[in-house]
C-alpha cells in the first residue's frame, strides 16, 4: 500500500443494540468485509468496540485508532454505517475534521458512493448524523417513560436491578442470600454501628458485594437510602413512584 499506510475498519456496538436488534460486531464485520471485497480493498485490521456508547468519547479502540491515524500508520478507515462512529453530531464531525486533517479516507458501507471531497456527499452525511443523534435522543425517551409507566404500576424498571433482587420475567423477585446481607445492614445500623462500621463487619463475616468486591462506606450508605423499598417494596424511577409489596425484604 501507498507509503506503507493500512486499510483498516472501525465498528462498534452497545449493550442496548446487542440485545434488541442483535446487530452485533460480528455482523458488522461481515458487511464491512463484503464492501470492501466490492471495492476491491483488503482490510488489515479492525478496531472493535463493544458495549460502548455512540456519544463517548473515551472508547478504548477508536482511542487506539486515532492513535494509529496519528503516527501515519492508517490511510483508509472503513465503516460498516455512519452511527457506528457516533451518535453525536459534535463528536462525529470533530472525528471527520481529524481524519481530514491527517490526510486519512474514510468509507461507509451503508454510503457506498460517499466521497468525503465532494461538498454535496459532506452535507448528506453531515444531515444522516443529525438523524442519528435525534434517533438516539428518541430512544431515550421511549425507555425513560416506559420505565416511569412500569414504575407506576408497581413493576420493577429495566435496566439494573437493585441488591437484593434478581430479575425475572415480570420484573425483580427477591434475592434471598442478598436479603440477608440487606437485613443484616438494617440490624447493624440499628444497633448504633456506623456505616463504615457496618462495611468492616460485613467484610470480616466473608459477605462480598454482588461483584465480588469488599464493601465500604458509601456502598452501605447506598442500601440505607433504599429502606422505602426494601421495607415496603416502594419503587422509584424519576419522578415516578409506585409499589410492589412482594419486594419487602425487611419482613
Amino acid at each position: 500500500m501507498d507509503g506503507g499506510t493500512q486499510t483498516v475498519a472501525y465498528c462498534r456496538v452497545s449493550t442496548l443494540e446487542q440485545k434488541r436488534r442483535g446487530y452485533g460486531i460480528d455482523i458488522q464485520i461481515r458487511d464491512v468485509a463484503l464492501f470492501a471485497e466490492r471495492l476491491g480493498v483488503f482490510i488489515e485490521r479492525f478496531y472493535k468496540d463493544e458495549a460502548q456508547s455512540g456519544v463517548a468519547e473515551k472508547r478504548r479502540a477508536l482511542r487506539r485508532l486515532l492513535r494509529d491515524c496519528r503516527r501515519g500508520l492508517v490511510g483508509t478507515v472503513v465503516l460498516p454505517s455512519l452511527d457506528r462512529l457516533s451518535r453525536n453530531v459534535r463528536l462525529a464531525e470533530n472525528l471527520f475534521f481529524e481524519f481530514e486533517q491527517l490526510g486519512v479516507r474514510v468509507l461507509i458501507a451503508d454510503m457506498p458512493t460517499y466521497d468525503g471531497r465532494d461538498r454535496k456527499d459532506v452535507m448528506l452525511r453531515q444531515i444522516r448524523e443529525v438523524m442519528a443523534e435525534e434517533n438516539r435522543k428518541d430512544i431515550i425517551e421511549r425507555l425513560w417513560k416506559g420505565r416511569q409507566e412500569r414504575v407506576r404500576r408497581g413493576r420493577a424498571p429495566g435496566g439494573n436491578v437493585a441488591y437484593g433482587y434478581r430479575r425475572t420475567n415480570d420484573g425483580w423477585d427477591i434475592e434471598e442470600t442478598e436479603a440477608n446481607v440487606i437485613r443484616l445492614i438494617f440490624e447493624l445500623t440499628g444497633a448504633g454501628n456506623s456505616g463504615s462500621n457496618v462495611a468492616r463487619t460485613l467484610n470480616a463475616l466473608g459477605f462480598a458485594r454482588r461483584n465480588g468486591k469488599p464493601w465500604n462506606q458509601r456502598l452501605v450508605a447506598a442500601i440505607l437510602s433504599r429502606r422505602d423499598c426494601y421495607q415496603d417494596g416502594v419503587l422509584r424511577y424519576g419522578h415516578a413512584r409506585g409499589q410492589d409489596s412482594t419486594l419487602s425484604v425487611l419482613r
